[in-house]
């Protein structure tokens, strides 16, 4: 983790003011949206479906936890974080993670998710010409502070893979960080093709 943010989360933690999720179930609702407790009504399968508000401040469900101890399993994470949709994780990350004088760069191709997010962002940001490793270390050296590189493992309008070893490579030797999105690959392409996205 960048040692700016690892400081920041440990000030807020001595001060009493890190969040974390919790999961309220069985309890009145006294803090959600849900006022007339619709999400919590039971249906067909006993499963509530409603969102209540945030899970910050409404608490999460015993699902969605193991849900996400299920997706660290798969992707050999130590943790997972579900967000409701990929739009808004791309979002959340990019628009808070990298700090003022920190830079991101991205492929010129990457989703409109990610470039809302940088656009949202306190930090520099450029982008590189698609899968292109000459022209992101070009950047990369140009850039200042910490330096996030975001790209698709598999590019949803072009279908073409990333050349994700060398850019890994490449990040490992400059101590860039490497932001993935893998919304288009996930689940879909078969373990023999993980060979090609390593190429």
């Amino acid at each position: 983790m960048d040692e700016r943010l690892l400081n920041k989360l440990l000030k807020r933690k001595e001060e009493g003011t890190l969040r974390s999720l919790s999961s309220f179930e069985e309890m009145i609702d006294f803090f959600s949206n849900d006022y007339l407790g619709l999400a919590q009504v039971s249906h067909e399968n006993n499963l509530s479906h409603g969102a209540t508000g945030s899970r910050l401040i409404s608490g999460t469900s015993s699902l969605i936890l193991e849900a996400e101890k299920e997706l660290a399993s798969f992707f050999k994470e130590e943790s997972a974080l579900f967000f409701n949709s990929g739009y808004d994780a791309n979002l959340g990350f990019f628009s808070s993670v990298p700090q003022r004088g920190d830079t991101i760069i991205y492929d010129e191709l990457i989703h409109a998710s990610v470039r809302d997010g940088v656009r949202l962002s306190f930090a520099n940001h450029l982008s590189f010409a698609h899968n292109d490793v000459d022209d992101l270390e070009r950047k990369i050296k140009q850039a200042n502070g910490s330096v996030y590189v975001a790209i698709e493992s598999l590019y949803s309008m072009d279908g073409d893979l990333s050349p994700l070893r060398k850019i890994q490579q490449l990040c490992d030797k400059h101590n860039a960080y490497l932001i993935i999105d893998e919304a288009h690959s996930s689940g879909v392409l078969a373990k023999q093709v993980e060979v090609l996205l390593m190429l």
